[in-house]
């Protein structure tokens, strides 16, 4: 008896594992591509968020230009009104 000889019983076992395993890869794969999908629209979704969070960062950028903005907008009224006085509008 070679090696490679094997019987009747061990070969129809050997070729019904073969198809069990192929059938548990198919749904092994089913079932992968079912996880996926979802996967991927949360993926789309999370890059639309990080782009939104990216826009919000660029407009945020020039908020110390606002602190200087605004303490200018404080002085106009005090100005104004020094100037309306100089000029004889006000008194």
């Amino acid at each position: 008896m070679t090696p490679l000889a094997i019987s009747t019983g061990v070969a129809i076992l050997a070729w019904a594992g073969l198809v069990l395993g192929a059938a548990v890869l198919l749904v092994v794969i089913a079932l992968f591509t079912e996880i996926m999908k979802p996967a991927r629209e949360i993926d789309a979704y999370a890059g639309d968020i990080l782009a939104a969070g990216r826009g919000i960062e660029t407009n945020l950028e020039g908020i110390d230009q606002l602190e200087t903005t605004r303490s200018l907008g404080e002085a106009v009224p005090g100005l104004a009104v020094r100037y309306l006085r100089k000029l004889g509008v006000v008194s």
